[in-house]
């Protein structure tokens, strides 16, 4: 197995909810070095003994999904689930939920952002697992190293045992939570303009983007755009495995509890504490860890 060593620094792309509100900047140093455990690190004031890691289902399959895309032209085109089999549907416009009543616009939010959830952890989930099987093999051919080195690069970092944490997702709640919260309920321009469902930040003036009416340091803001609200997920993800969320990783490494989780995302926002805490009751508030269980129905992979 190859061995390496990194320590590097992040600058995370830096998020904002709505026009007119406040924003959220981040511009952390994350350091990490190689062999790092989770036996013996202090959680709380107490010393870990001995951690059982929490893993993904062993029984979920390991294809990626069949993405059935599909444009909104009204509310009636997003789909209302009955159950935990999900088909895998990629919306690739948003639309404004605004007249509908309010308990309908919540579930319908939900609902239309539930499959792009889906999709995205399910191929970061084949993505892992093939980072790992090459890992664990001790003649990996020339085309698996290639595939390890997209990796390293994707999650920034070439320490084996990091890039498996760092390719770890978390539970569904979290991120609808978050999502209900950064678009204000489907309701920010950049949302709709371009299924920026977390006001992601773009610094790349070749790709997709649109400007922000809001300036910083005198500086145009531009976010990104995006061709399906599954393309937003999987870039949300990539973020959390990559920026200045060190303790959030290393905690959804050890637990799947979404209530236990939220309170390490405290350098998402410029709120802190306030934020996660937030996030908390919107997550009981809403009920959403019903949509933990769901999963993508199997006939789609």
């Amino acid at each position: 197995m190859i061995k390496y060593f990194l320590i590097f620094i992040t600058i995370t792309v830096s998020s904002f909810s709505t026009e007119g509100g406040y924003f959220y900047i981040e511009n952390s140093v994350d350091e990490y070095s190689e062999g790092a455990t989770l036996k013996g690190m202090i959680l709380n004031g107490s010393e870990v003994k001995d951690v059982i890691l929490h893993e993904e289902k062993k029984e979920s399959c390991n294809k990626f999904a069949k993405p059935v895309n599909k444009k909104i032209r009204s509310t009636k085109d997003i789909t209302i689930f009955k159950d935990k089999e999900i088909k895998p549907i990629n919306y690739t416009n948003t639309i404004s939920l605004n007249k509908l009543q309010v308990s309908k616009k919540k579930e319908t939010f939900f609902h239309m952002i539930l499959p792009a959830i889906l999709i995205s952890k399910q191929k970061f989930k084949v993505l892992r697992t093939r980072a790992k099987n090459i890992i664990d093999n001790p003649n990996p051919s020339a085309k698996d190293l290639a595939f390890l080195d997209k990796m390293y690069k994707k999650f920034k970092t070439t320490d084996n045992k990091e890039l498996l944490i760092r390719m770890k997702t978390h539970p569904v709640s979290i991120v609808l939570a978050q999502a209900a919260i950064e678009s204000a309920w489907g309701e920010s321009r950049f949302f709709k303009q371009g299924n920026n469902i977390f006001g992601m930040w773009s610094y790349n003036k070749n790709e997709p983007r649109i400007r922000a009416k809001e300036k910083r340091n005198g500086k145009s803001i531009y976010v990104k755009k995006y061709k399906s609200l599954s393309d937003a997920i999987d870039d949300y993800f990539v973020t959390i495995g990559r920026g200045a969320y060190k303790s959030f990783r290393k905690h959804r490494n050890i637990t799947d509890d979404p209530l236990q989780l939220v309170k390490y995302l405290v350098n998402y926002c410029e709120l802190k504490g306030k934020y996660t805490r937030k996030l908390k009751r919107f997550i009981i508030k809403n009920r959403l860890t019903k949509f933990d269980d769901c999963e993508i129905d199997r006939k789609y992979i």
